[in-house]
């Protein structure tokens, strides 16, 4: 099984983290469980990253855009030779394109 290395960049960690302050408002039991889980999909991503569904976002692009679904979130990457690099991290309310 090939092994894929996962390209995340800081601007999307800070976003990751970014919401998991905003679910500590509501929930702070919740929101280290929350991160967590986060991150530990994302580098899941390490193993078979076509096995998640080709994003909407790819219409738009000369190349496949996938998504990873983490609860009411989605972690937009695509798949570059050995390497997964991650694009954007979306939360729920934020609309899809149709």
């Amino acid at each position: 099984m090939q092994i894929y290395s996962v390209d995340l960049p800081q601007i999307i960690i800070e976003k990751i983290r970014e919401q998991a302050l905003v679910i500590a408002l509501d929930k702070p039991s919740v929101a280290m469980q929350w991160h967590d889980m986060g991150f530990e999909k994302i580098f899941s991503l390490e193993s078979m990253p076509e096995r998640c569904p080709e994003a909407s976002e790819s219409q738009y692009f000369t190349y496949v855009i996938r998504q990873l679904l983490i609860g009411d979130y989605r972690v937009l990457f695509r798949v570059v030779d050995d390497t997964v690099r991650v694009l954007d991290f979306k939360g729920g309310r934020q609309n899809k394109p149709e």
